[in-house]
């Protein structure tokens, strides 16, 4: 199986100086804060999603947020994945594919400044 939230968080703090941070159990306004804050060329996010919840099919992934278009509520999902790759989603479809179980824990943001 894949990594958890936490495991991709110290695998990318052993390979950057910058500071990592895993903001999970966030409420939607939280969550859109961090979006509109994903447009910063600074500040980098990890989004941790359970795929079926937006494409009906599939489980945990992480991938890149590219920015958030705030006029259209949609997030740039720089998805990793060939099958899939760069994609939109509706904030509220990201939002409740996050708002989801990873074992005991939710899923939620790596954040890297």
């Amino acid at each position: 199986m894949g990594l958890t939230l936490d495991e991709l968080a110290r695998v990318a703090q052993t390979n950057t100086s910058r500071k990592v941070t895993v903001w999970r159990d966030l409420s939607e306004d939280q969550f859109l804060e961090h979006l509109r804050r994903s447009n910063d060329p600074g500040r980098r996010y990890i989004v941790n999603f359970d795929r079926a919840q937006i494409f009906g099919a599939g489980s945990g992934h992480h991938s890149p947020i590219g920015g958030y278009l705030e006029a259209e509520d949609l997030v740039f999902v720089l998805d990793v994945n060939f099958n899939f790759q760069p994609w939109l989603v509706e904030r509220k479809r990201l939002f409740d594919a996050v708002n989801t179980f990873d074992g005991d824990k939710k899923r939620g943001l790596l954040f890297i400044e």
